[in-house]
């Protein structure tokens, strides 16, 4: 028997969460949700998909193609997990979900607040023995919004809306994960996500996101990261970003919010610095304010956590930026070291 469903990223209006109901059952692991079949988890079981790209919508080495091959590459990066995405072109302007090719195109028939959808077809039947697998991914972009293909920018989470933050995201749903809308995940139902990571803005998966593709498609290669961000959860799969002060006296005490993930494959133990700057660039050459130290997080594991601190008396007026480095004794040896230092997503004036 054929099957097809539905997974859409929404835009949630005025803070209401908007989702699409499921009509297919779904299995839990750690966090991370995916589809089953008379017991059987239904993904590609050669472990990897063609994404046939349309050159009409996202020509060849244009920023469109580079900001989704870009998505593609962070899912094809996460270690202990086999699965690749690979790019074909589709060069006749059309799409079929009946051709067993997984299409990715702007889609003039979607409307806000569905930001894209991937129609996902998969086959489950028993003759003598089971028989199931993922068949066709289709993904289409909402044409009728506006989209950013720059680094995301925190002063505006709404239109124009990030194509490769949707792109990682509808990806998810291509290798066969469902949304995980408990805790802040790239599968949450609602835009942004679990957003970016670190100071340069990267759409990375979550380390929630990384154990689902592990589990569906297990290897033995290891990684070792650890990534600060400026979004937490706030329920129902959408997120915010973390709270710190816009103004504060010199002396006073204040307190931000901050959010940390364990994308390793293993548990790792760490410091976490928290820093005065005279620049949104969080360095360990700026001012310590103070120190988390033995913080740790089991693989998979994304937190969000609250921290006081002092402004110092002997600094001088003016704007500045509160920020926090992960590992900043670079007591763990990571495989990516850039996600680590992310400052506040607003300067605070110091008086």
């Amino acid at each position: 028997m054929t099957r097809r469903a539905s997974h859409r990223m929404m835009l949630s209006l005025k803070g209401i969460a908007t989702g699409l109901l499921t009509m297919l059952a779904v299995s839990h692991a750690e966090a991370y949700t995916y589809r089953t079949c008379g017991g059987h988890t239904i993904r590609w079981n050669r472990q990897w998909d063609n994404r046939w790209i349309s050159t009409t919508s996202f020509p060849a080495g244009s920023v469109w193609d580079a900001r989704y091959q870009n998505a593609m590459w962070h899912w094809n990066n996460v270690k202990r997990s086999a699965f690749d995405f690979f790019v074909m072109r589709d060069t006749d302007g059309t799409h079929n979900q009946w051709n067993g090719r997984s299409e990715v195109y702007l889609d003039n028939s979607l409307s806000l607040p569905t930001l894209a959808v991937t129609i996902v077809r998969y086959h489950c039947f028993w003759f003598f023995g089971w028989h199931y697998e993922l068949d066709e991914t289709d993904m289409g972009f909402n044409n009728n919004v506006t989209w950013n293909l720059n680094p995301l920018d925190y002063s505006n989470l709404g239109l124009p809306f990030s194509f490769e933050g949707v792109a990682l995201h509808e990806l998810g749903h291509a290798l066969g994960l469902n949304h995980e809308d408990r805790w802040l995940a790239t599968l949450n139902s609602n835009y942004p996500a679990a957003g970016t990571m670190g100071h340069w803005r990267e759409w990375d998966p979550t380390g929630d996101d990384r154990e689902g593709a592990r589990f569906m498609y297990p290897d033995r290669t290891s990684e070792v990261d650890i990534a600060g961000s400026v979004f937490t959860s706030i329920g129902g799969g959408s997120s915010a970003l973390v709270t710190s002060p816009v103004s504060a006296a010199r002396g006073s005490t204040i307190r931000i919010q901050f959010t940390f993930s364990n994308l390793s494959t293993s548990t790792q133990t760490f410091d976490i610095g928290f820093y005065l700057s005279s620049n949104d660039f969080i360095s360990k050459f700026d001012r310590l304010l103070g120190t988390n130290s033995g913080a740790w997080g089991n693989p998979g594991f994304t937190g969000s956590f609250f921290r006081s601190l002092t402004i110092p008396a002997d600094v001088a007026p003016g704007q500045y930026w509160l920020g926090f480095i992960v590992d900043n004794a670079e007591g763990v040896g990571e495989a990516n070291e850039v996600n680590n230092n992310m400052e506040m997503p607003r300067p605070i004036q110091i008086n």
